[in-house]
């Protein structure tokens, strides 16, 4: 290896800098070598993290990570360098040139659910940079040209590679112990089609390799050719998804898995106008676990508490609002939830289940974790039997309860902070809630629901 890069670099340096700069490569290459188990495990459990999110959230994708082969990345570095004003001079130059030494490809099967990926990405991972491609759809500051292949030498008649780019960190909280030594890796994400995807692996191997000698115009113009059947297909996968919604939207027999509840969700909240941009729907295979546990998995026992959500989907996503609306008033229902939630964990640090939900029935937080959400469905029995519109969410029912003189101020204020526990132990079981905790909030809940009892 170190023959070839000699000589490539003898015709483009100085004598005395094309030792330096072959020594620099070399080197980087070699430590690269000797850490690549450690970025192949730092993608791996970026890869996991990211797939089971979508599969929680219900989108459908092939998810794939690898570190960069050394082969690969000494070829990479060779084109970088004969590319620049001034070859390597340091380690650190490189280091600082070479971001996708960890990846991780997201291949979508709907290229439509493009921007919920996005924002997936950003909730779940640290985004350092993000770029997206056709060059000028890209948002955040320019890479250098050499992140993808050079353009051809003929005009192209289609857009070319279609996906979005990011830079991203692991957040620690995500990182079991074992795992803490990735916190500081940078991994380089890719989103696109399954077609999309494809089709840039092909181009790749054929245009990025200019050591090679460069593609005649006839080869150019076949890739673009196939770019522009690539795009044709994605057009029809996106119908595909849309007669796959209505497919759903029409069917009245139960839903078949978490996906199609998603996608159920997702069309008709579309049609409600009320798309969720800001963050996904939630942990729909929890939802749909619970559904189908309690044999209500269809589009008609949905479908009626859509028109009562609230817009604000980053904060309470659409699947968390269905179920408690499911759920209000009904301890035992509180009950089965808790077990969904349960059995769909995924290795997201959101998805582990604390210690006092998890131990036995005999412990002490177990039982005033029991006993708060007791209390919680008992209020929210009372409300609703007080109260004429039941199909509102509790934060409309706290504030109709203090309207109709049910509760008083400093009450009110008390339930709309007892509403945000009850929402981190229902919803969020990886937060851990101190028994006195528990213990005070439950105390507080059999005080308002007796006040409210006696009016």
């Amino acid at each position: 290896m170190g023959d070839s890069i000699y000589v490539h670099f003898e015709r483009t340096c100085p004598h005395d800098r094309v030792e330096e700069t072959v020594g620099v490569i070399e080197d980087f290459v070699a430590e690269y070598e000797r850490q690549y188990d450690y970025w192949e495990a730092a993608a791996g459990a970026a890869r996991r993290l990211l797939e089971g999110e979508l599969n929680s959230a219900g989108l459908r994708a092939y998810v794939t990570s690898r570190a960069k082969s050394v082969n690969r990345l000494a070829d990479k570095l060779k084109q970088r360098n004969h590319e620049r004003e001034l070859p390597y001079a340091t380690l650190e130059e490189i280091e600082g040139d070479i971001a996708d030494r960890a990846g991780v490809r997201i291949a979508l099967y709907f290229p439509g659910q493009m921007d919920e990926t996005e924002q997936l990405v950003r909730d779940i991972l640290d985004v350092r940079h993000a770029r997206r491609f056709p060059a000028e759809a890209r948002s955040g500051p320019a890479e250098p040209a050499t992140e993808r292949p050079s353009d051809p030498p003929l005009r192209k008649r289609f857009s070319g590679y279609g996906a979005r780019h990011f830079r991203v960190q692991m957040p620690e909280a995500s990182l079991s112990a074992d795992q803490a030594r990735y916190v500081k890796a940078i991994i380089e994400v890719q989103v696109a089609s399954v077609l999309m995807h494809a089709w840039s692996e092909v181009e790749h191997d054929l245009v990025y390799k200019p050591l090679e000698g460069r593609l005649s115009d006839s080869e150019y113009a076949l890739l673009d050719q196939l770019n522009g059947l690539v795009l044709a297909g994605e057009i029809a996968l996106e119908q595909l998804q849309k007669a796959h919604d209505a497919r759903v939207n029409a069917a009245s027999t139960p839903f078949r898995d978490h996906y199609e509840l998603g996608e159920f969700l997702r069309s008709r909240l579309a049609d409600l106008g009320q798309v969720p941009t800001d963050a996904t729907v939630g942990r729909v295979d929890i939802l749909f676990r619970y559904l189908t546990e309690e044999g209500v998995a269809t589009a008609d026992a949905v479908a009626p508490y859509l028109d009562s959500l609230e817009q604000d989907f980053e904060r309470r996503p659409v699947a968390e609002q269905l179920a408690d609306f499911m759920l209000s008033g009904n301890e035992e229902r509180y009950e089965a939830y808790r077990k969904a939630m349960s059995a769909t964990r995924h290795p997201s640090s959101r998805a582990r289940l604390d210690q006092h939900v998890t131990e036995a029935n005999g412990d002490v937080a177990g039982l005033y974790f029991k006993m708060f959400v007791h209390a919680w469905a008992g209020l929210e029995k009372t409300l609703s039997e007080r109260l004429p519109d039941t199909r509102r969410s509790l934060a409309h029912q706290v504030q109709a309860a203090f309207d109709a003189g049910l509760i008083d101020s400093e009450q009110f204020m008390e339930l709309n902070v007892l509403r945000g526990l009850r929402n981190e132990v229902v919803h969020s079981p990886s937060l851990v809630v101190s028994i006195d905790r528990l213990r005070t909030a439950t105390d507080t809940l059999l005080g308002i629901i007796n006040h409210i009892e006696k009016q």
